[in-house]
């Protein structure tokens, strides 16, 4: 792995420590990993959809 150093705002940083406190994290580095891979992929669908929007315009109206 590699690490990314970053600063966090206080209340960012006790909303990690929730999520860790509630059990739904074991770590705040578990807990920011997933949060990155769900931006991640919340970023290639909106690019899909868009190549997907633009495909479809393409389609019913050509290329203007």
């Amino acid at each position: 792995m590699e690490a990314i150093p970053t600063k966090l705002t206080h209340k960012l940083v006790l909303g990690l420590d929730e999520l860790g406190g509630d059990g739904w994290y074991s770590s705040r580095s578990e807990a920011i990993r997933a949060a990155v891979r769900e931006l991640i992929e919340k970023k290639k669908l909106e690019i899909l959809e868009e190549a997907i929007e633009e495909d479809i315009r393409w389609g019913l109206y050509g290329k203007d």
